[in-house]
């Protein structure tokens, strides 16, 4: 938000506080690659269903924030996965770590990185080629889940979480005008949001206990050519920031659904490698330029030299305490949907494969989320932390909503993540997308304005939360 000098208070008053939050924190992590073998089919262009080795670890992540009152603790939990296919897959795995760790459905947020080279997350391909794997595996990683959360539980700690927004320029427009439809590639001629959002973890001592990095873009490096289990330019990122921190990182996939980065849809490790080091040292540049755990700046004095310097200096604060958890189930427009016997013979000239992988999606989308009297309402989850607003939904929303959620509350630091809990794993998309007949927007159930009502609500509800006061 840009100040003029006349709002400015006297020099001898002049403070800057950056964004933070005091809370009770621990941070673990496990890794859970999947045996090679299993099914990994997330392409309809694909020719190989299995896996046949493993790029980077796939890993989970768990964050888990208590507050001072006793209550239930919040978990932040990663996993390098891609995307739920259905309200089965999604419980078969959140539902078990919610029982496991004695909570309640709106103290967790499963958040899937995205990966569109990692592990099939359906749990009923058992008949099919590499299937038999996915249910045993799944069961591994959610155990291991629960430990890495107890863990971070057990482990949690006085803490100060600074947040900022940095930039880093990994992303693209990924809607490429071709005749009277988009289709999904790098499009030069439309900017995209390069913001970066990072909280860096320290404790008391000021040792730092762990980094959060939000970011918006498709893990869609490594594509159809790929055979091998990956993270995709996730991995080599968080491989760079945790060999400098030596603590875990938590990525977060921000509202990423129009996208992606520029070198990708390619079989070349090396290329996702390259994209996750883009991402890692903007980071590390980040992780450089904060201010020390615990303090701010202030006008300390006007030097004379040959020019008058204006001289800062730190001083202690307080970082904000408060946490609130907000549940939305905002009440969405349908698309006049077809039925999918109607689906079937639109495509029934396609790729046999792309056919069922289209016909499997379309299916599993409607189940749970769609109501019997044909409504549909999309959850959203909205935790504050201290000055951060940590906003976790479903779908891949385009980036629109982020950006405009950051634009109408300038005074806090806004984390949007597109992946997380369910029902409702389709996209989100603005309304050039159904104009331009994009795949976004005959993929998804809803019908357009549906991102722009779920933003005028997601924004209504953090007006509505605590003001924080700075000293």
């Amino acid at each position: 938000m840009q100040t003029s000098s006349s709002d400015l208070p006297p020099l001898e008053k002049q403070l800057w506080h950056p964004m933070s939050a005091a809370l009770k924190v621990g941070v673990a992590q496990r890794t859970i690659n999947p045996p090679i073998g299993i099914r990994a089919a997330s392409w309809g262009a694909a020719k190989s269903s299995v896996a046949t080795g493993i790029h980077r670890d796939i890993t989970t992540t768990a964050m888990a924030v208590l507050d001072d009152m006793g209550g239930s603790p919040l978990y932040l939990v990663t996993i390098d996965w891609g995307w739920w296919q259905g309200v089965a897959d999604d419980l078969a795995v959140r539902g078990k770590v919610i029982e496991g760790l004695g909570i309640a459905e709106d103290s967790l947020q499963l958040h899937l990185t995205h990966t569109h080279a990692g592990p099939n997350t359906a749990s009923d391909v058992g008949e099919l080629e590499g299937g038999d794997l996915v249910a045993p595996y799944h069961r591994f990683a959610t155990t291991s889940i629960i430990d890495a959360c107890k863990e971070a539980r057990d482990k949690a700690t006085d803490a100060e979480i600074t947040w900022a927004y940095g930039k880093c320029d990994l992303a693209v427009n990924r809607e490429l005008p071709c005749g009277e439809v988009d289709i999904v590639g790098f499009n030069p001629g439309e900017s995209a949001d390069d913001t970066l959002t990072l909280g860096r973890i320290s404790d008391k001592s000021g040792r730092i206990i762990g980094t959060i990095v939000n970011y918006a873009c498709h893990p869609t490096t490594l594509a159809w050519q790929n055979t091998d289990i990956s993270p995709d330019f996730v991995g080599s990122a968080r491989e760079l920031v945790e060999k400098r921190t030596g603590v875990p990182m938590l990525f977060l996939q921000g509202a990423s659904g129009d996208l992606a980065p520029r070198d990708g849809f390619v079989g070349d490790h090396e290329v996702a490698d390259k994209n996750g080091r883009i991402l890692g040292f903007a980071t590390l540049a980040m992780l450089e330029k904060m201010i020390p755990s615990g303090k701010a700046l202030r006008f300390a004095r006007r030097v004379e030299s040959g020019a008058v310097l204006g001289e800062w200096e730190e001083f202690a604060i307080d970082a904000p305490k408060d946490i609130e958890v907000i549940r939305l189930d905002i009440d969405v427009p349908l698309q006049d949907l077809p039925t999918i016997e109607e689906l079937e013979a639109r495509w029934v000239d396609l790729d046999p494969i792309a056919r069922q992988t289209r016909i499997t999606r379309a299916r599993k989308l409607r189940t749970g989320y769609i109501l019997e009297n044909q409504s549909a309402k999309h959850p959203v989850w909205i935790w504050m932390w201290g000055d951060a607003v940590i906003v976790g939904q479903p779908g891949e929303a385009y980036s629109y909503f982020q950006m405009e959620l950051r634009r109408r509350h300038p005074e806090r630091v806004i984390l949007v993540l597109n992946c997380t809990n369910g029902p409702g794993y389709m996209y989100l998309p603005t309304p050039d997308s159904y104009r331009r007949r994009r795949y976004q927007s005959w993929q998804t159930l809803l019908a357009e304005g549906a991102l722009e009502l779920i933003t005028d609500e997601v924004s209504a509800a953090i007006s509505r939360l605590p003001r924080i006061k700075k000293a």
